[in-house]
């Protein structure tokens, strides 16, 4: 009888050695297979980030930015003067210095113009980047290879980034944390070394990188501390030759900050907020399931009751539990550690000038990959295998996660009404969105949005004076004046808005409270020109011809390439029948806005009377 069974066929051994040498090879060069499964897997859920607009703070910290207009100007503007982070990105006073992340955008600008893809791939190669030196450094601190491939995957993927990578303003955590992971390298080599001074040299130079790329440089010297403790290289005359490194770096930070007289400011701290905070936090990166661009009014408030006392009591006892996890489970450990040295800082403990942002726990969140991957891995048998599958599960819901939301930062208006969704009661997200509406002709949502905005926050200046615009659109001229005159008693310096009443006043026949305005507008920005020809307009029309003339051409020197001053001053000449005048202004005019029909219209009737 023949047997049933079936002998299995030999493999050949040309397709064993091939595997065999396959395997050595990429067991011999892991970072560079892991540096191209990186780049697939960045790509694959960041590829439609390229197609993103500049939104939100992108407007006019880049693309309203004239200091970024070459890199001489960003060099003596960021290098020699501190930097407000809002609509006056000229103005002085803030408490932020990040020389290098501006010349990062100065440097795209040049390259790519304002081509917003181009500055979106410089933050896609960063965030590549930090995931093969998070793999090159596990690898160093002798983590499996599996192991820190798939922790350092995994940070690359995880929704919470999604902020820091797509939005173009957020690349300062990105370029900084390029920066820590550099000096993590070096000093992980010199503990190791012992004596390389080069080394120690490199250290001090990422960390100085870090420090001018953005605050958070500071976590260099406590995480390289950490790294320090967790392979038990920590000897006093190394970890001595660290903390020398930091503290020159840091004085050359502060030196630096205080020639440029930066100023200071922020929220202050809130320290009964710190544990719920980092437990909100947690939150958003483990399961984040709605996702804002705004989150200031996540901060919880900064008082004494069971939920601040009851974060603080998970807060210390994570912290005991991280060090009794300490020698059995190493990794899981420092993961957890990493987490809370990086985090502590955005919750409460020091002065930030805005409460809370998801952007805040990219650094952090690459110490909960490490801690995760290495706490699954640490289990065996069936444990082990559950495990793996809720590891797998979760990685491919936040690969989903993140690619949703990518579409999300397609258009502002988008990106405003999905992050309300996380954050309801943010007057910012309600007056940006309430901004696209009127932008596209919905003036009556807008008006809506801007209501509810001012109903949350009643001094919030920016929504008070939108809602006189939205009237001026409408029609209701005496409601816009109400509303620019309560945002002008809150902030009387705001020209846009002192212009925007002068117009107003000028549509209700109060010609003198119009020009009172408008000289105000000139007085708090002389280079400017809107202002200007608002006013020549007005001293046209009451027949002041010599002041009318005045007033344009100072508007056309402040403001070459508007066409407004050029055809106002045409129709001027024109009606004083100085057609031979007014003809190089319409001329130039259409040099501007070629086919602009009134200008056409009237240049026809010149040669007809001709």
């Amino acid at each position: 009888m023949r047997s049933s069974s079936r002998t299995k066929r030999p493999v050949p051994q040309s397709r064993v050695s091939r595997w065999s040498t396959l395997s050595d090879w990429c067991f011999a060069h892991q970072g560079i297979v892991f540096a191209v499964a990186g780049a697939v897997w960045v790509l694959a859920l960041y590829w439609k980030a390229l197609s993103a607009p500049f939104v939100y703070d992108d407007v006019d910290q880049i693309v309203n930015n004239p200091a970024l207009t070459s890199l001489r100007l960003t060099f003596h503007r960021f290098w020699l003067a501190p930097v407000s982070f809002n609509s006056e990105i000229g103005g002085a006073g803030s408490a932020t210095y990040r020389p290098l992340y501006w010349m990062s955008l100065a440097l795209d600008r040049w390259i790519w113009g304002l081509h917003a893809s181009g500055f979106h791939l410089t933050n896609l190669v960063l965030h590549w980047l930090n995931g093969v030196l998070a793999f090159l450094l596990l690898r160093r601190l002798r983590v499996a290879p599996w192991a820190a491939a798939i922790a350092a995957l995994l940070w690359l993927g995880l929704p919470i980034n999604t902020e820091a990578v797509t939005w173009i303003s957020a690349r300062g955590y990105v370029l900084c944390t390029f920066f820590v992971l550099l000096a993590l390298l070096a000093a992980n080599g010199f503990l190791r070394e012992g004596k390389s001074r080069l080394l120690l040299a490199g250290y001090f130079a990422a960390s100085l990188a870090a420090l001018l790329s953005h605050e958070e440089g500071v976590l260099v010297l406590p995480l390289a501390l950490l790294v320090a403790y967790a392979t038990n290289r920590l000897s006093r005359r190394l970890a001595g030759g660290l903390v020398a490194a930091s503290i020159l770096s840091g004085l050359i930070d502060i030196a630096l900050r205080e020639a440029v007289k930066t100023g200071s400011g922020g929220t202050g701290a809130a320290l009964w907020a710190v544990g719920l905070a980092f437990w909100r936090y947690m939150q958003w990166m483990v399961l984040p399931v709605h996702m804002s661009v705004e989150r200031s009014t996540s901060m919880p408030a900064n008082a004494a009751s069971l939920g601040t006392i009851a974060g603080w009591l998970g807060l210390v006892a994570l912290i005991a539990a991280i060090a009794l996890l300490r020698k059995r489970e190493p990794a899981v450990s420092a993961g957890l550690a990493w987490v809370v040295i990086a985090l502590l800082p955005f919750c409460g403990f020091v002065t930030i000038y805005q409460g809370m942002a998801e952007r805040f726990e990219y650094l952090a969140a690459a110490g909960l990959a490490l801690a995760a991957v290495a706490l699954v891995l640490g289990l065996s048998g069936r444990w082990r295998r559950i495990a793996v599958g809720l590891l797998a599960i979760w990685m491919i819901w936040g690969a989903w996660r993140t690619w949703a939301r990518v579409l999300n930062w397609q258009s502002p208006a988008g990106l405003y009404a999905s992050s309300l969704e996380a954050t309801p009661r943010s007057p910012v997200l309600l007056y940006n969105l309430g901004l696209e509406f009127r932008r596209s002709g919905d003036v009556l949502s807008a008006a809506k949005l801007y209501g509810q905005a001012v109903k949350l926050q009643p001094r919030y200046t920016r929504a008070l004076a939108g809602l006189g615009d939205v009237y001026i659109q409408l029609g209701e001229t005496r409601d816009a004046v109400n509303y620019f005159e309560r945002a002008l008693a809150l902030n009387p310096t705001d020209k846009e808005t002192v212009i925007d009443l002068g117009e107003a006043l000028q549509r209700m026949g109060d010609k003198q409270g119009a020009e009172v305005q408008l000289r105000k507008a000139i007085a708090l920005d002389p280079s400017q020109g809107e202002a200007y020809t608002d006013l020549g307009a007005l001293l046209a029309d009451t027949g002041r011809i010599d002041e009318a003339i005045q007033c344009f051409q100072t508007a056309i020197k402040n403001k070459p390439d508007d066409a407004t001053p050029y055809f106002d001053l045409a129709v001027m000449f024109q009606q004083r029948g100085q057609d031979e005048v007014a003809l190089p202004f319409y001329k130039k005019v259409l040099e501007l806005k070629p086919g602009d029909p009134d200008t056409i219209r009237n240049v026809s009737k010149l040669h007809l009377e001709r």
